[in-house]
């Protein structure tokens, strides 16, 4: 089933009463504070959204809210997060220009400087936040309406190829894009700066498509090459090489939030085959897999043609190796592929863009609809072996688990039998007769751990329950024997009534259950529990539970788990426990090592569509929503059969689509020019950046989409432009109208990514491992030479080098590097062990390249071509013999230092 598209005048559902209040929040010249408004709206307010809200608004990490003035000046559990008029003494200052000792957000990284002058402007002007009406419920009578205005909004305009522009200039464009260009600059009265020379050109290209340096045999191959079409053969080799789909593979696993463990706070928990889409999404650059295809491989590849096939099937890592939560899913999909701010409809309508809370709700219902699941990558006899054997690995260890929990859940009735023993026992230890806990075991009879266990229990304070706080009362020695055996007793009725009444309750809910303890009927049938204080002292005396009081316990202390039982057990089972053991032994031995899989996700048995939760509650539902498409993209026809992945694949990847191939092609221009056409690349909704030229983008969008949705094409002729070449010179006239470049009046200079420093460090060393694809190496290992693309990428603790130099948290889509600059990025280059490492292999590189003849001037001549693609001026070669002055121990610093610097480090 193929969605419709919407055409303007074309009406949807749902306008709630407050709906144009809402809209007329996010306009500028707002009544609510005039200027100061509008500025909270354009820029504070987006800004909040992207960097802080993730986790300061429900989530309420350090227990501070940021969703409104008033929650910011309560503050967290540091205090008030600003202190209106005085930036300065604003924690929340602090913490993002990273000058408080402890606290330094947003945690993926430094905002960038602008960003932070404009925190400090908002909260000098008096942190002005102008309030919006709450959003009416959904379940209200009241309809939301996608009225003209929104319809007239540039995003949803449908794509139209404009023709390129009048330009007074008829020399410098070299095609359509550098008059759109330069038809913008001549109108603010400005020109391009000069070409770029042939050095810095082509050391662009080398680093935006495929993240390495030409080496100096290539430059000078360039630099020698006259043709009018030297260029375009480094472009066209270039896009042929493997090492393409490694570095624009990375741009996409950016935006997919890509790693290669699970999303754990306790542990780490790595995917077993999660190189396998990584290794898909590289070979699908390099083999210029058409994008639209490339978009429904990732939604429905296993949908597509059928199913079964490998090569699109592998695209669903997109999915199956993200945080497990729908809202993510969403927010993914619909930033990644549409830039649009989908999961903000969550709660209520979304405040700026026409997207109704049923929308949200409809896409939750095509990934409710869907479960992970695994894409063997063997033979059908072969899985079939293993899950048999698998099988009866489970059923052996089920019989054994079950055998030992039911000697454990005895062996605690038994010992709760004996409390009053054990708390008079425990008494003498820890009372006024100061006993060894093996004495006052011997003579009680008791078991000696299980009193040791009592023991730490008794003295670690505090508890989560009152109940037997009494023995704190014995300790002093006023309470006479008879006192302390008659509180033993009273707690001995207490533990195994305790104990009993859990026995009922799980029977009872067991029964309510059907059976079906893990079952979502858990989450539909009201279900006993044990008063509160009676709960937790079960839980400390006779559950498998750990916990900790301070002290910390494994499991209840009464409850023994495993080879713990086997020593209160008789020889007979002691015996029957051993046999158990042994047939688990040999099921195991039994089972081969699991074949190779791919992680992807499938449909459920019975897809279903999903209710409303007002205000974002699944506890109190709303009306229930067919699963579809955004209704502003013309998604009103609901979906019946299967979940709906493949009609939402095909919705998006539809060439009607207004906004999947201008964000395509925005966010190629992104990584080829340091700035998207659109600088907000995950939002083009009315809180993201309007384009900076607009008929450019619809060009672009259009020749995308003409071109078979080829990237590679896509490439070719946005490089092959005049405005590609461009020099960087500043010109101080040009500086005066557009000091932000956004009218590409120059080339933007760029740093270097964490990925590109560290391969362009192991490329110049003569270090660099180029064999693809694989299993993940973790990047701390010092034997790991292989590109930064293929390390392993963690959720729960991202590397160290990673995340000095500005990689994105894989925890959430991220469109694009926020760059930073600081004293520890100094420092790593100053004094890590890897760039050391580096900086001595490529002194052994150049005493291999020239050997014990070759002089010092060939030497440093070389290194500069090798590091930055010239030969040195005369004042560097002077300072360089100055500074080595036949000093053979002196490379490897003068090495060193060369890779430290702006020029190694920036692309021109």
């Amino acid at each position: 089933m193929m969605l419709a598209y919407f055409h303007p005048g074309k009406l949807a559902v749902r306008a709630p009463r407050w709906a144009a209040a809402a809209v007329l929040a996010c306009l500028p010249a707002l009544a609510q504070g005039g200027e100061a408004a509008e500025f909270f709206e354009t820029k504070i307010r987006p800004l909040l959204a992207d960097r802080c809200f993730a986790c300061h608004t429900s989530a309420r990490l350090g227990g501070l809210e940021m969703t409104s003035r008033d929650a910011l000046l309560k503050g967290g559990n540091s205090g008030p997060a600003i202190d209106p008029g005085k930036p300065a003494s604003s924690l929340l200052l602090q913490a993002v220009r990273h000058t408080h000792d402890r606290l330094k957000m947003p945690p993926e990284g430094k905002l960038a400087g602008e960003q932070i002058a404009d925190l400090a402007r908002w909260i000098s002007d008096g942190a002005v936040w102008p309030q919006t009406p709450a959003a009416a419920g959904p379940s209200g009578a009241d309809e939301f309406v996608i009225g003209p205005e929104e319809r007239n909004f540039w995003a949803f305009q449908p794509v139209e190829k404009p023709a390129p522009p009048e330009v007074r200039d008829k020399a410098w464009p070299r095609g359509p894009i550098d008059r759109f260009i330069l038809a913008r600059l001549e109108e603010k009265g400005l020109q391009p700066v000069a070409a770029a020379d042939k050095r810095t050109l082509l050391r662009r290209a080398y680093f935006d498509l495929i993240g390495l340096p030409p080496s100096p045999e290539q430059v000078d191959a360039f630099a020698g090459d006259r043709s009018p079409a030297a260029f375009e053969k480094v472009v066209d080799r270039l896009l042929a090489s493997p090492r393409y789909g490694e570095r624009w593979g990375r741009h996409w696993l950016d935006v997919a939030r890509y790693s290669d463990d699970k999303l754990n706070s306790t542990q780490m928990e790595p995917y077993p085959h999660a190189y396998r889409y990584r290794d898909w999404v590289i070979r699908a650059f390099n083999d210029d897999m058409p994008f639209d295809r490339f978009i429904k491989a990732q939604i429905a590849g296993d949908l597509i043609s059928g199913g079964g096939d490998a090569e699109l099937i592998a695209g669903l890592g997109f999915y199956a190796l993200s945080p497990q939560f729908q809202d993510d899913r969403i927010d993914a999909t619909m930033r990644g592929f549409q830039a649009m701010t989908v999961a903000c409809a969550q709660c209520h309508d979304h405040k700026f863009d026409p997207i109704p809370t049923e929308d949200f709700y409809a896409l939750l219902g095509i990934f409710n609809s869907t479960k992970i699941d695994e894409f063997p990558l063997a033979s059908p006899e072969i899985v079939e072996d293993y899950e048999g054997k698998r099988k009866d690995l489970e059923k052996a260890e089920k019989v054994l688990g079950d055998f030992l929990r039911n000697q454990g859940r005895q062996l605690s009735s038994v010992l709760a039998g004996r409390t009053a023993s054990y708390l008079f026992a425990a008494w003498e230890v820890l009372g006024p007769r100061g006993r060894r806990a093996e004495d006052a075991a011997g003579d009680h009879l008791l078991d000696r751990e299980t009193l040791e266990r009592w023991v730490r229990y008794l003295e670690s304070a505090p508890r989560e329950h009152p109940l037997l706080d009494g023995f704190e009362a014995l300790l002093t020695g006023e309470t006479s024997l008879a006192g302390v055996r008659r509180w033993g007793r009273e707690m001995e009725e207490l533990v195994v009534s305790v104990l009993e009444e859990k026995k009922k309750v799980d029977a009872e809910n067991n029964v309510r259950l059907g059976g079906e303890a893990g079952s979502a009927k858990r989450n539909e049938v009201e279900l006993l529990s044990l008063e509160r204080d009676r709960y937790f002292l079960w839980r400390d005396i006779g559950s498998d539970k750990g916990f900790k009081t301070p002290a910390e316990f494994s499991s209840g202390i009464l409850y023994y788990r495993g080879g713990e039982i086997d020593r209160f057990l008789s020889l007979v089972w002691q015996d029957h426990a051993e046999r158990l053991r042994t047939k688990v032994k040999q099921a195991r031995a039994r089972l081969p090592e699991k074949y190779p899989f791919l992680h992807v996700i499938g449909d459920k048995a019975q897809p279903r569509n999903e209710r409303v939760h007002i205000r974002g509650s699944k506890n109190n539902l709303g009306a229930e929503v067919p699963r579809g498409f955004l209704t502003i993209l013309g998604g009103g026809e609901p979906i019946t059969g299967g979940s709906g992945r493949l009609e939402l694949a095909e919705a998006i990847a539809n060439p009607d689509n207004p906004l999947t191939a201008r964000v395509t092609a925005n966010r190629i221009w992104l990584h080829h020019f340091g700035a998207g056409i659109v600088n907000t690349p995950s939002n083009f909704g009315r809180m993201g950046e309007r384009p900076s030229h607009p008929k450019l983008l619809d060009y672009l969008a259009a020749r995308f989409v003409e071109a078979n949705w080829s990237v590679k094409a896509m490439h070719r002729e946005i490089m092959l432009s005049a405005t590609y070449a461009l020099g960087n010179k500043p010109v101080a006239g040009n500086l005066e109208v557009d000091p932000s470049n956004r009218l590409l009046w120059r080339a933007n200079r760029r740093r270097l990514d964490a990925e590109a420093i560290r391969d362009f460090l192991l490329a110049v060393s003569g270090n660099l491992d180029l064999s693809s694809g694989g299993e993940p190496v973790p990047l701390s290992d010092p034997a790991n030479r292989r590109r930064t693309v293929y390390s392993y990428i963690s959720r729960r603790k991202l590397d160290k080098m990673l995340g000095l130099f500005d990689f994105p948290n894989p925890n959430k889509t991220s469109p694009r590097r926020i760059g930073t600059n600081t004293a520890l990025q100094g420092l790593f280059f100053l004094n890590s062990e890897f760039m050391m490492r580096q900086a001595e292999r490529l002194s052994d590189r150049l005493e291999q390249e020239f050997g014990a003849a070759g002089s010092q001037k060939e030497k440093v001549a070389y290194l500069y071509r090798l590091l930055f693609g010239r030969r040195p001026a005369g004042a560097e070669m002077k300072l360089a013999r100055r500074f080595l002055n036949g000093d053979s121990e002196a490379w490897p610093r003068f090495t060193q230092v060369l890779m430290s610097s702006n020029e190694f480090l920036y692309i021109p």
